[in-house]
């Protein structure tokens, strides 16, 4: 008896498992040819706070494929900084439940840096950011997923609903230090995705 429970659970756990590997994905970006239209906007390059310097397509690292897109930075330490990195464009995410993204830090970078997820929606162009920053490790891949089904509360002061995720103008991903670490380098993007 004792037996047969023990292979029941296995298969249960079994098929649990390759369910979520069905999980469909779409991948929006995933930078093996070029940025795909990825910038860092002009008001950050002027802004004091934001501290991206340069953005381009490097087979240093990657997540999956051989590239991903290289955001370079100088965090001072001290005072909160950010790097960011976007892309403009029309999306409708009504039939998705979740967007992710994949981020790496080489592994001589310093522990403290965090990353967030932030879409510009609707016609009013609302700036949306993660309510959490997500901490990366070095020398891992670190995922950053957001929920977006209705009522998530993966999002800042923000009502999720079918329109929000129907009208996304930019997506992008944000790099914080919040006065620690100091850190001048490289920053690695990859597989931005959505999940039914």
């Amino acid at each position: 008896m004792r037996k047969m429970l023990v292979v029941a659970l296995a298969l249960a756990l079994v098929s649990g498992v390759s369910n979520l590997a069905r999980a469909e994905e779409r991948v929006l970006f995933s930078f093996e040819k070029d940025t795909q239209g990825w910038e860092i906007p002009e008001w950050a390059l002027e802004q004091e706070d934001h501290v991206g310097k340069t953005l381009e397509v490097s087979k240093d690292a990657a997540k999956d494929g051989k590239s991903s897109l290289k955001l370079t930075a100088a965090f001072p330490g001290k005072a909160w900084t950010a790097a960011l990195a976007e892309d403009f464009e029309y999306f409708d995410w009504t039939p998705y439940k979740a967007i992710s993204v994949d981020v790496y830090i080489p592994k001589e970078a310093p522990i403290g840096l965090k990353a967030k997820i932030v879409v510009t929606v609707g016609e009013s162009w609302k700036w949306t950011e993660m309510a959490r920053t997500i901490p990366l490790v070095p020398g891992e891949w670190v995922t950053i997923s957001a929920n977006l089904l209705t009522g998530s509360e993966d999002w800042k002061r923000t009502v999720v609903d079918d329109n929000f995720r129907k009208d996304v103008r930019k997506v992008a991903v944000r790099i914080e230090s919040n006065k620690k670490p100091e850190y001048s380098g490289p920053i690695y993007i990859d597989n931005v995705r959505l999940t039914k």
